[in-house]
């Protein structure tokens, strides 16, 4: 039986010298690279963690909190994301040693709000906050909220999960003398651009200034879409 066993194994594991070389290679190779993965990981985790600013802490904060309660109120939390993400998530909190999270009184002001409070609204990540602030900064302030869905990636659904946390102070945004600005200026502004600027700095060259909103009718390419669309913002001093 022992003769059976062995002639067996000897026929079904049978490797020349050669194969023999190559395959103690093959052992050898992977027990290096696993020992190597394991050496990786434990200097990526035993790294300190920089020095940062408060103004970096809070931020961060702003930033895991929010994206822990964005992600429970739509439940996201699933079985990966609490057994892996969330040790990552508390090991990076514990290293920094984030501060309370500030509270956030509701409404917030769309108008002055920074980015980090804008963070702390259901639905605004960071990138989201940074491109509210850029296109309020263009605009010169919001005067409604439905302005909010001009900006790439805030969907309007958004508006609903925000009722009640957000409002607009309308004496907080800026004025257009649409009589004085020159065309480099108007054309900064999102809702004027290079087209209807060229066209109102023209038009005003020609046949003087403007004394009310009928008045840049006389414009071809004015219609009552642009007036509603830009009159919150002008003014004839």
């Amino acid at each position: 039986m022992k003769t059976q066993i062995k002639q067996f194994l000897f026929t079904f594991f049978y490797f020349n010298t050669n194969e023999r070389k190559g395959l103690i290679s093959l052992c050898v190779l992977v027990i290096f690279l696993q020992i190597l993965s394991f050496t990786q990981k434990q200097f990526v985790y035993s790294q300190d963690i920089p020095e940062l600013s408060i103004a970096q802490l809070n931020w961060i904060q702003d930033t895991l909190i929010s994206d822990i309660d964005y992600r429970q109120s739509a439940g996201f939390f699933n079985k990966k994301f609490q057994h892996g993400n969330k040790n990552r998530l508390t090991y990076v909190a514990d290293s920094v040693h984030l501060t309370k999270k500030r509270l956030i009184k509701y409404p917030i002001d769309i108008n002055s709000a920074d980015s980090i409070t804008l963070v702390a609204l259901p639905k605004i990540g960071p990138f989201l906050a940074g491109r509210i602030v850029d296109y309020r900064t263009k605009l010169g302030g919001f005067h409604s909220l439905d302005q909010l869905t001009e900006i790439w990636s805030f969907k309007e659904d958004y508006l609903y999960d925000l009722t009640g946390k957000i409002w607009i102070d309308p004496g907080k945004f800026n004025y257009l003398n649409i009589n004085e600005l020159t065309f480099d200026e108007l054309k900064t502004h999102p809702y004027f651009k290079y087209s209807l600027s060229k066209a109102i700095v023209n038009n005003r060259t020609h046949h003087g200034k403007f004394n009310n909103i009928q008045d840049l009718k006389r414009i071809k390419m004015v219609n009552d879409s642009i007036i509603e669309l830009i009159s919150p913002y002008i003014r004839f001093d």
